[in-house]
């Protein structure tokens, strides 16, 4: 049974890995997509436009809206959320407001009210393709899987050819176990849509857990065709070569992707990570605290760069780098053994007696007396300023409709 499955992940592998060879001559015939530099200034321009709109007729809720749609677009989530609220209070009750919002929402983790919204919107009419693939997705994250398989035949009744639905088809078969499913979904949704990322990161990860190394490396740099600028495919480029023992190509791309994108921490503790255990501690300390000047929450962040300071000799930087990571975690026993043993050693060198840290102890709060909870009331449509009809699915698909949900207004 093992070797039957094996074949059919070698099988599925080859044809992508010739539907990636075969499409050379097709793509070559295509348009190629517009620069991103060129993207970037035209949607800067439409927003600088729309703000100058906005300057004008602060009460228009049209403008806020179209500059949601672009800010989410740069991912400039905050913004987006901001407008798209403005929006919002200007004219309640708009279906496709509260659709950009659960877009929104969704893009900033916040999963839950992001269904909400999504929800809100589909008893408003909002009868889009795009609406329902945001329900599959949203509905599988809740672990929901037969209402996402709901939402995603409606999608897919509605758009057959919309590559983003087959990728989140691809991910609720991956949520189920069902790989193989998964892969030939994936593939087909960057085949469908080529400009959709997630279906390239997705396929490539699954595809190099597998250990099908040569079809994820093929996807890759069909991913990379389409999107030069992404840092996170070097990286995804890199982990693959260092799978298969080429660790000097892996370094060599980990540095490339710093390059393109300073901030990418991750590249910079696999780096570091191999120096460390090279026990090259000069060059892992150097990609280890580069990486802490970008971001200082990477666990175990503080004890790394204190081992190399005490591999380096110099006891004084790793007792503070030690004392950090108890401090931040006083679980960590292998911190807190290591700030111990290095405490001694200053002790000895200076003598100065130098007392290892304390843990922290935890403080027990007062339990507090019992108080009456009053409930808010819950805000719920405004039904004397707009119409909710319930949902008719279309003819070929029966799904029951859900008249019963009460929308929820924030």
């Amino acid at each position: 049974m093992m070797v039957s499955i094996r074949k059919l992940y070698i099988l599925i592998a080859l044809s992508i890995v010739a539907m990636s060879c075969g499409k050379t001559d097709r793509e070559r015939s295509k348009i190629p997509p517009a620069p991103v530099d060129n993207e970037k200034i035209r949607i800067s321009a439409a927003i600088e436009a729309l703000t100058d709109a906005i300057r004008s007729s602060p009460s228009v809720s049209e403008n806020y809206y179209k500059r949601a749609l672009l800010n989410l677009k740069i991912e400039s989530l905050q913004e987006a959320l901001e407008d798209i609220n403005r929006a919002d209070r200007l004219k309640q009750n708009t279906g496709k407001y509260l659709f950009v919002k659960a877009l929104i929402l969704r893009a900033m983790g916040n999963y839950r009210e992001s269904l909400a919204f999504a929800q809100s919107a589909e008893i408003l009419n909002v009868d889009t393709p795009e609406l329902y693939t945001l329900l599959g997705d949203l509905s599988q994250r809740k672990g929901d899987y037969a209402r996402a398989e709901e939402y995603l035949a409606k999608s897919l009744q509605i758009a057959p050819y919309d590559g983003e639905i087959y990728y989140y088809k691809g991910t609720l078969a991956a949520r189920k176990g069902d790989t193989v499913t998964a892969v030939g979904l994936m593939n087909k949704a960057t085949i469908l849509k080529p400009r959709f990322y997630n279906s390239y990161d997705d396929l490539v990860k699954i595809l190099r857990n597998r250990g099908l190394y040569d079809s994820a490396l093929a996807i890759n740099q069909k991913a990379m065709r389409n999107f030069p600028d992404k840092a996170d495919l070097v990286i995804n480029k890199a982990t693959i070569y260092q799978r298969v023992g080429k660790v000097d190509t892996a370094m060599a791309l980990y540095d490339s992707a710093i390059r393109m994108d300073s901030l990418k921490t991750d590249a910079m503790i696999f780096a570091g990570g191999n120096y460390f255990r090279w026990k090259n501690y000069t060059k892992a300390l150097d990609y280890y605290s580069r990486a802490y000047r970008v971001n200082r929450n990477i666990p175990r962040i503080n004890f790394l760069i204190g081992y190399c300071y005490e591999q380096l000799g110099s006891l004084t930087q790793a007792d503070q780098y030690y004392r950090l990571a108890v401090q931040r975690d006083p679980r960590d026993d292998q911190a807190m053994a290591a700030a111990t043993r290095v405490a001694a050693q200053i002790s000895e060198a200076t003598g100065v007696y130098t007392a290892p840290p304390v843990r922290p102890r935890k403080v027990q709060q007062p339990t507090p007396a019992p108080t009456t909870v009053v409930e808010e009331p819950k805000k719920l449509l405004d039904t004397a300023r707009v119409r909710i009809n319930v949902i008719t699915p279309k003819a070929k698909v029966n799904i029951k409709s859900d008249s019963s949900r009460k929308i929820r207004i924030n």
